[in-house]
């Protein structure tokens, strides 16, 4: 049985030919580019993992012929490295030296010392002696239970109470007053004590919707590298960790830190200006080469979240960028040098360049 021809009359007019078959075009584009995006991907990730597997001094090498004389690359994994070591083997300390981000690692230093320098801070609630003392009744209904000390979030609750208790909505699980004050018994510190602020609120977001972490990795006064990240909670391990990352200037950068998977739900700030302006005021400030500083964006603008000496582990840069960000603290080191020379506190002069 054959079937009968199509007329001219039943078949697509012209137009709409041409429109089916750009969108078939439109289709095929997309897949090409999530497939070219995801081949950069991999290629970024197989340059991590290759040059995480060499030794430091391959890692540095220039490819000059003897590697022992080679003067090496700049690494910015290898810097952060140096730093960390500093701040928790004690060798300031043994040496009698107080740099100043050692002062800055509680979150209530860190906080005095961001207002102090025109930076906004949450507004503080309530401050007490130890996890039993807290004034619960005394707290709306969302706000922000912390510690004074411990890195990353495993001491911050923020908390949204509910008829039954209240929901933690870092994790989005309810809690109740006994489970989150034993939890915080369980990482106290001989000279915490516990603060409640006011629960921030993510710019142009639904009521209760907490802002993405913007983490500006600083270089004694020039932020150099921007990383917006969700889904890195130290108490929501399973969430998966995404981010965005960005230069001073709002370019995004894509891949740079390859291991960590890109969130394209993730939201770039809207005021880059006052992000930058915030972490140089403060980087400047604070004296040191390195140095990674924490904000919101919020609906009253950009606010100070924490000052960290020691990020949770130094990112895994592509080459590119670990050698851009080594030369960035290389340039900072020389120029702290510089300062402290023209003021005297090194007891030294300038010599002749020439």
């Amino acid at each position: 049985m054959t079937s009968e021809p199509t007329s001219a009359a039943q078949r697509p007019s012209r137009k709409v030919r041409i429109e089916r078959a750009r969108s078939r075009l439109a289709a095929l584009q997309e897949r090409l580019a999530k497939r070219q995006d995801g081949n950069h991907e991999l290629r970024a990730q197989i340059a991590v993992l290759t040059e995480e597997a060499k030794s430091p001094a391959e890692r540095q090498a220039t490819g000059a012929a003897n590697l022992e004389t080679d003067p090496g690359k700049p690494s910015y994994a290898l810097s952060a490295r140096l730093h960390r070591r500093a701040n928790t083997t004690g060798v300031n300390i043994r040496e009698g030296l107080r740099e100043p981000i050692l002062d800055l690692y509680t979150k209530t230093a860190g906080r005095a010392f961001a207002a102090a320098h025109g930076v906004a801070v949450p507004l503080e609630l309530g401050r007490w002696p130890d996890p039993d003392a807290v004034d619960w009744d005394s707290l709306p209904d969302r706000f922000v239970l912390k510690s004074s000390r411990g890195g990353g979030g495993i001491s911050v609750f923020p908390l949204e109470r509910t008829d039954e208790g209240f929901v933690d909505r870092m994790v989005d699980e309810p809690v109740t007053i006994q489970e989150v004050t034993a939890k915080l018994w369980k990482k106290h510190q001989d000279a915490s004590v516990y603060i409640a602020e006011e629960f921030l609120q993510a710019k142009g977001g639904e009521p209760g919707q907490m802002p993405h972490d913007i983490k500006v990795f600083c270089f004694y006064g020039e932020p150099a590298f921007i990383e917006v990240r969700t889904g890195d909670w130290s108490r929501a391990r399973e969430t998966e960790q995404r981010l965005r990352t960005f230069l001073p200037d709002g370019t995004e950068l894509t891949h740079v830190r390859a291991l960590i998977s890109a969130g394209r739900d993730v939201t770039a700030p809207e005021d880059f200006e006052g992000v930058v302006q915030a972490a140089r005021v403060l980087s400047q400030a604070i004296r040191r080469p390195i140095q990674r500083i924490d904000f919101y964006e919020t609906d009253r603008g950009i606010v100070f979240g924490e000052i960290t000496q020691n990020p949770g582990r130094p990112p895994s840069l592509v080459p590119e960028w670990d050698e851009r960000l080594g030369r960035a603290y290389e340039d900072a080191y020389a120029r702290l040098l510089a300062d402290l020379t023209a003021e005297g506190a090194l007891g030294v002069e300038f010599g002749d360049k020439g």
